[in-house]
């Protein structure tokens, strides 16, 4: 009956089952510990997803800027419209205008003889997921050039002229349910006259 009685009247001398106690709270740590390094772990995940869809849209805006001032280029050069997938001119893309002849369309636009129609001109699919527009700013005489001191000959620089356009594009990426766009706005100079020109 003692010792009955002494365990009774003294539970905090008593140690027994304080091992459990203390492996389920370290337990109990360690559990938190390993469902905050897996949320970390899927957090970070889905922010380089996120990343890499963004970088890709930026790319593809970014290089139907530069295949856009291209395509200007290489249509002022030759004074005619450039077809869609013509050899070596223009492969890849489609004209998006609904005009008898899309390419003579958007050749009109740039070359300045139509009224700027403001929806997107080409489509870079399925190479470069994009879309690009152009509009034909204005034109400028450049300084220096001959034609400034009106003989053509005692100019400082080469006669020439500059074309200024805004080429807007629209690059995207990843699926429906995760669709990334990203949007640029370009001002790109074509030096009529001058070798090259871009």
């Amino acid at each position: 009956m003692k010792k009955y009685k002494s365990a009774l009247s003294s539970p905090l001398n008593n140690e027994k089952g304080s091992a459990i106690i203390a492996a389920l709270f370290i337990l109990v740590i360690v559990t938190i510990l390993g469902i905050a390094a897996t949320n970390t772990s899927t957090l970070e995940l889905q922010i380089a997803s996120n990343d890499q869809l963004i970088k890709t849209a930026f790319y593809n805006s970014d290089s139907a800027v530069y295949g856009t001032s291209k395509l200007i280029s290489h249509a002022l050069n030759r004074s005619e419209a450039i077809a869609s997938g013509t050899g070596n001119d223009a492969p890849g893309i489609t004209y998006l205008s609904i005009a008898a002849d899309p390419a003579e369309d958007f050749y009109r636009q740039i070359a300045g003889f139509d009224e700027y129609d403001n929806s997107p001109d080409i489509d870079y699919a399925p190479g470069i997921d994009s879309l690009a527009d152009a509009r034909r700013d204005r034109q400028v005489q450049m300084a220096g050039g001959g034609a400034e001191f009106a003989t053509g000959a005692e100019g400082v620089g080469p006669s020439a002229i500059a074309i200024y356009y805004d080429v807007n594009t629209s690059g995207f990426s990843g699926f429906s349910n995760r669709r990334t766009t990203s949007n640029l706005t370009a001002s790109y100079r074509k030096m009529v006259g001058i070798p090259g020109g871009l």
